[in-house]
């Protein structure tokens, strides 16, 4: 006995329609797939891109943050420009001191406000007998301050050419206390009401 299979051509259209379907799936999955991932492979570069910045983002803050510790430190170390010479108050400053220090043979003199174009300067000379760290201490002292002092010129004599570090020195220290009138309130704008005369 032979089984013959009949096939009924509605039967056959309806394999051959799924035949087809899966035909056309396999096909679209397979054109389709580089299109899809290429969008995913797209927004995950644009992921990557992103982070990339955010890290680098974040290594700018840090470098722009140590730059900002640096520059603070800098101005830390600016000295001070008063808007007066405060004079009287920095001669009795560095008596003080140089009491302080035991330097008994002294003199300060100064001369008159010398213009330096935007800011203005009083000269002093301090004359003194002292040995080595009396002069040391004064100098350092000098540098210390919070304005800004010019150092001229530092002239150390010894009367022992052949022991100085042991002997008494004649010292004599020119400087300029620095000072610019144009900042005391008020100098601005008087400065611009002359200016617009």
């Amino acid at each position: 006995m032979s089984h013959e299979t009949q096939h009924n051509p509605a039967q056959i259209k309806v394999v051959a329609g799924w035949a087809l379907l899966l035909l056309i799936g396999i096909v679209s999955l397979t054109w389709l797939q580089p299109k899809m991932l290429g969008g995913e492979n797209d927004r995950l570069e644009a992921l990557r891109l992103r982070q990339d910045r955010a890290e680098d983002g974040a290594a700018e803050i840090r470098t722009l943050s140590n730059e900002l510790t640096t520059i603070k430190q800098s101005a830390e170390s600016i000295k001070h420009v008063p808007a007066d010479s405060q004079f009287a108050v920095l001669i009795q400053d560095l008596g003080n001191r140089l009491e302080a220090l035991g330097i008994q043979d002294r003199e300060i003199t100064n001369g008159g406000s010398v213009d330096l174009g935007p800011a203005m300067s009083i000269p002093m000379r301090i004359r003194m007998t002292s040995g080595f760290p009396g002069v040391y201490e004064t100098i350092g002292w000098i540098e210390s301050l919070p304005r800004l002092i010019r150092v001229q010129r530092v002239q150390i004599k010894s009367k022992d050419l052949d022991n100085p570090w042991e002997t008494e020195l004649e010292v004599e220290i020119t400087l300029d206390a620095i000072f610019d009138p144009s900042l005391q309130p008020g100098a601005l704008a008087a400065a611009n009401q002359e200016a617009s005369r």
